[in-house]
């Protein structure tokens, strides 16, 4: 397996920073939500373009992982959790569509990478937010379908935002960029 190139690298990051701002312009609407769980709703359509941007251009193992990995840092800062959150739920995406579809060369593979990634982060989050501030988000594990379904949810919307994305980038030729 080759190294990451220097332009994969500032591509990475130049998403990881247009997800960043996007989700903290959402800040306000997440800060409604009856916990924070929940707010993964709201960033898989983000978490999902910045996916499906990055494995259109960048189609080899470990670019969700490394996306993972920034976006874990920087939210680190703010939740410590968030770090392991993040790259689990990168290094699961990469796994799933290696294992799965050999890669990213399909623009199923990525759809599914884009749903993928925000969806294996909830159930993660759920647990660290239960354990860690406890109350209702605590009981809350106790019913499995509190947990699964908006993990479903949040996989059809990213799911529907990379198929979205990708017939406007096949229209766009982003691919020959």
């Amino acid at each position: 397996m080759r190294k990451f190139e220097l332009r994969e690298i500032i591509f990475i990051s130049l998403i990881v920073a247009a997800i960043l701002t996007i989700g903290y312009a959402l800040l306000p609407f997440m800060q409604m939500l009856p916990t924070p769980a929940f707010r993964a709703l709201l960033v898989a359509p983000i978490y999902s373009i910045g996916v499906t941007l990055l494995a259109s251009r960048i189609r080899r193992p470990g670019t969700i992982t490394m996306m993972g990995l920034l976006i874990g840092s920087l939210l680190s800062i703010f939740f410590i959790w968030m770090f392991f959150i993040a790259v689990i739920g990168g290094i699961l995406t990469d796994l799933t569509c290696f294992t799965l579809f050999k890669g990213y060369d399909k623009d199923k593979s990525i759809a599914i990478a884009g749903g993928l990634f925000p969806a294996y982060q909830l159930p993660s989050t759920f647990v660290v937010v239960a354990y860690t501030l406890g109350g209702v988000t605590k009981d809350l594990l106790n019913n499995s379908l509190v947990i699964l379904i908006p993990t479903i949810i949040t996989f059809i919307l990213g799911y529907l935002t990379s198929k979205g994305l990708q017939k406007i980038l096949r229209s766009r030729s982003f691919e020959s960029m």
